[in-house]
């Protein structure tokens, strides 16, 4: 219990401690009596145990105290040093309450500040002004932190406790209503600048931060209802695009999204985004659905890609895989040769430690799309071969191999050397490609068309039937027989050009070349997407596109129908966007071009077309054959027949698949194995990832319930629902 002064004392002391003139005190010891029985005054006037109240600043005890030390100092200064030390030891107590009344009176003069910001922050809160509310609330914390600092100077913890008490809990209660609000408010600004930059990946962040506030904080906040309303329309006012694509594996990418897709879409179609080069065969959108995950056919590593979204794209690059072949190629360009010149190639080999192979290779010859040529191998190592296609060899000491080619006969052929390790793994690598021109050798008048191959103008050259013709500054250039020079010559060189040429074999002599139809050819209407034709897939819809010639026109049609007519923008691209596709049929697209002005029925009056096939239906099974090798019910080595729905589809399982299979056998105990590729329509389980507790082995009728991984040719899943299984497979003796 808190033992009060007798306030009659405290009067009584007063009254009995005069106001003094300093200047007529003489007595030393008096005046410290004096400073003394002052400071004690001062010490109840600022104590909780005395009559401090808060609010009343004691001016009049402070100045007292004040005085009266000066005084006796002053009286002190002609005393002997000794004495002079007395006096300041007895005026110690009396210097420490003037020091405390000075916190204490500088703590009332917070506190008065505290309320006002208090009183502030209220007014600021009845405005329901959110922009008031922040300004207040970020310049009266600032001010708070100052002045409680003052507050916890006061000596004393009842005394401290009851001036802070008057103040802090208000204040801080006050702000704690708000502060949910204000941080909450902060990140809705920001977001609000940054869709104005059109920072979107940014503005994701500083909305999902308020989403989780307002999710978590529900119920601390002041203004709920009107900042649940300003993240809404801020989050209404985001395009909904797509911010970038992140390749997790060869066949997954996840695109994130600016912001989560409305929830009445529950199925998005893998037809509606393009992948450059690749067929998308899934989309699962996300939990929180603001990513889409995409299942593709295997993407090339260290490689840029664009995917494209809703007339959006965004690229990325999948990341590099170790080259572990041991092969490393020095030159990768492909040459334009003439059939006199060799190529010279040069690899070197190295073993799994970096150190050189010295083993033995083979070097294969082909042509780029893998059929027979006429080029020979002229040497390796510097061992002269009379004309191999194929040619096995030890490289040196260093791990290299030079080798030699050239085109036999003198004929025009193409080549893209194979070049391969014949050690345990065999790994292999395929060469840049070599094109070999016979020199037309025959002087003489030539009528040419340039359409089947490509025009060289940097070169100086073209090739026609197979024969290269060369031109240089000696010759003569026309146009229409209208002497030109060779720049305006080259200029107007294009694929479908008629040509008469006096051809000269000499280098000094002089040819002439004469562009008697100069022909400017549309860019030919292509389809890009799907990058294949007669590829499967399971869905109800595809955007097809593709390239043509900018300011004409594309008309598509799908099995005969038309399904759009579409305009080929300045950059030589057009879309249908998305068109449903028939189920379960072969769709037959096919793009007609039109030039301006010009228009037709089912092709008539076209420039060109091209045509792509889809082949939509589920990768699924009419049945399915489980061969039990072991006799011993489902085992490692136990193979399973596929008899595809859709035979006309061609489907096949995927080269070197590795996918799960989850079986029931018929009791509700399941079984998840593993089962790898044996050929188009047979895997094998090669390992069990999980059982539930007495499942049968040995049951009678096993029935597949999932797959994972289990995809065809093109990347389709396999589809158990569509199978006309009724989910069981048919036992065979072992093969």
């Amino acid at each position: 219990m808190i033992k009060k002064i007798n306030f009659s004392v405290a009067a009584a002391l007063i009254v009995a401690t005069p106001m003094i003139n300093v200047d007529a005190a003489t007595n030393v010891n008096q005046l410290v009596i004096n400073a003394q029985n002052a400071s004690t005054l001062l010490k109840w006037a600022i104590s909780v145990e005395g009559f401090a109240d808060f609010k009343t600043r004691p001016y009049e005890e402070y100045n007292n105290t004040k005085k009266y030390i000066e005084a006796a100092e002053k009286a002190a200064a002609s005393l002997s040093s000794s004495k002079r030390l007395s006096v300041q030891a007895a005026l110690v107590d009396a210097k420490v309450q003037v020091k405390r009344a000075q916190a204490y009176i500088d703590a009332i003069t917070s506190s008065e500040k505290i309320n006002a910001l208090t009183a502030e922050v209220k007014k600021a809160i009845a405005s329901e002004n959110l922009e008031d509310i922040e300004a207040i609330y970020h310049r009266a914390t600032a001010e708070y932190r100052k002045q409680a600092k003052l507050l916890d100077r006061v000596y004393g913890q009842s005394t401290r406790d009851g001036i802070r008490n008057s103040v802090k809990p208000a204040f801080e209660r006050l702000m704690q209503t708000i502060e949910y609000d204000v941080t909450v408010h902060m990140h809705l600004k920001k977001a609000e600048q940054l869709l104005k930059e059109k920072k979107y990946i940014e503005v994701d962040l500083e909305l999902m931060k308020a989403k989780q506030y307002l999710k978590d904080f529900k119920d601390n906040f002041s203004f709920y209802s009107k900042l649940l309303s300003s993240y809404e329309d801020k989050l209404n006012t985001i395009p909904l695009l797509p911010l970038f694509a992140t390749p997790e594996n060869k066949n997954t990418i996840t695109l994130k999204l600016s912001k989560a897709i409305d929830k009445e879409i529950a199925f998005l179609e893998p037809g509606q985004f393009i992948i450059s080069r690749e067929i998308i065969q899934q989309a699962k959108l996300s939990q929180d659905r603001k990513s889409i995950t995409l299942s593709t056919t295997d993407l090339e590593a260290d490689t840029d890609y664009t995917l494209s979204w809703k007339g959006n794209a965004v690229s990325f690059t999948t990341p590099q895989v170790a080259d572990k072949s041991g092969i490393a190629l020095t030159d990768v360009e492909e040459q334009y040769l003439e059939t006199t010149d060799t190529r010279v190639y040069m690899a070197k080999f190295t073993n799994s430690d970096g150190t050189p192979y010295n083993g033995r290779v083979k070097v294969s010859l082909a042509q780029l799309n893998g059929d027979a040529t006429t080029a020979i191998i002229t040497s390796i190592n510097g061992r002269v071969d009379v004309g191999s296609q194929e040619l096995s060899h030890y490289s040196d000491q260093n791990g290299h191999v030079v080798f030699t080619v050239k085109s036999s006969e003198n004929a025009t052929t193409n080549v893209q050397p194979t070049i391969q390790k014949l050690d345990g793994n065999q790994t292999s690598k395929k060469a840049a490609i070599t094109y070999f021109y016979h020199l037309q050798s025959n002087a003489g008048e030539y009528n040419m068309e340039l359409e089947k191959e490509p025009v060289h103008k940097t070169a100086d050259y073209i090739v026609v039937d197979g024969l290269k013709y060369k031109w240089d500054a000696n010759d003569l250039f026309f146009i229409h027989g209208q002497l030109v020079t060779i720049e305006e010559f080259k200029a107007a060189l294009s694929k479908g050009d008629l040509l008469t040429v006096g051809y000269s074999v000499n280098k000094e002599g002089i040819s002439t070349w004469n562009v008697i139809s100069n022909v400017t050819r549309y860019l030919p209407v292509t389809i890009t997407n799907p990058i294949k034709s007669g590829f499967t897939f399971d869905g109800s819809y595809y955007e097809i596109s593709g390239t043509a010639e900018p300011g004409n026109k594309v008309k598509v049609y799908r099995n005969g129908a038309l399904v759009g007519t579409v305009p080929v923008n300045k950059e030589g691209k057009w879309t249908t966007g998305a068109v449903s596709l028939l189920q379960n049929v072969e769709n037959t697209f096919v793009a007609y071009q039109y030039a301006p002005g010009q228009d037709g029925i089912d092709g008539a009056g076209s420039v060109d077309h091209a045509t792509t096939i889809i082949k939509e239906g589920a990768f699924a099974a009419t049945s399915i054959t489980y061969h039990d090798e072991g006799a011993k019910g489902i085992s490692i080595t136990d193979t399973l027949d596929f008899h595809f729905l859709n035979s006309s589809f061609n489907h096949s399982f995927k080269k070197k698949m590795s996918g799960t299979l989850t079986i029931n056998d018929g009791f509700g105990r399941a079984v998840e194995v593993l089962v790898d590729y044996v050929d188009n329509d047979t895997v094998k389980v090669v390992d069990f990832l999980s059982r539930d507790e007495g499942f049968d082995f040995n049951a009678t009728v096993f029935v597949i319930t999932s797959t994972s991984g289990v995809v065809n040719q093109d990347q389709l899943e396999f589809n158990v629902k569509a199978s006309n299984l009724e989910g069981t497979l048919l036992r065979a003796s072992s093969k």
